[in-house]
């Protein structure tokens, strides 16, 4: 049987905010505190306070993402222990078995579209102007004539 969800008190609704901050996932942070996620989200659209305090939530879940987003391509991540022979490498200043760090070019591309987007952006926009820079008039229908090289619709030739 499905364990029945607690009444989302100020103190319970502070620690899922908190926890939605950490998160930025509704329904984990809801289920941490065993909280209705249908009334959550009504809450949210009858409180203006409630509203305010979980897109602030979102926001610092948002910077959590994106710092570790850039700690992973700027400063890569242990991923392997490297050896010689089966042996572990060791460094001799700190005892330490050496570590292959990778970084992750795809999220450095994502960093840089998210913080400069008119450069690094996808998709170009092409603007027609007229002489001088003025607006052009508005487009008006244009009919093409395409040659049915013979063949009617129907799919028999043409005599």
């Amino acid at each position: 049987m499905a364990r029945r969800r607690s009444k989302p008190t100020p103190k319970k609704l502070a620690r899922f905010l908190e926890d939605l901050a950490e998160t930025g996932n509704v329904v984990l942070s809801a289920k941490m505190g065993n909280l209705d996620r249908r009334a959550l989200y009504r809450l949210r659209k009858d409180d203006d306070e409630f509203r305010r305090a979980w897109d602030e939530a979102m926001e610092q879940a948002a910077d959590h993402l994106e710092a570790e987003a850039r700690g992973r391509a700027l400063e890569g991540v242990g991923r392997q222990q490297i050896t010689q022979r089966g042996e572990p490498i060791i460094d001799p200043e700190t005892g330490e078995q050496y570590v292959e760090r990778v970084y992750s070019d795809t999220l450095l591309i994502f960093l840089l579209k998210g913080a400069r987007p008119e450069r690094y952006r996808d998709r170009q926009q092409l603007e027609h102007v007229g002489k001088d820079g003025e607006a052009l008039p508005a487009a008006a229908v244009v009919n093409v004539y395409i040659p049915d090289n013979g063949r009617d619709s129907s799919g028999t030739e043409a005599a």
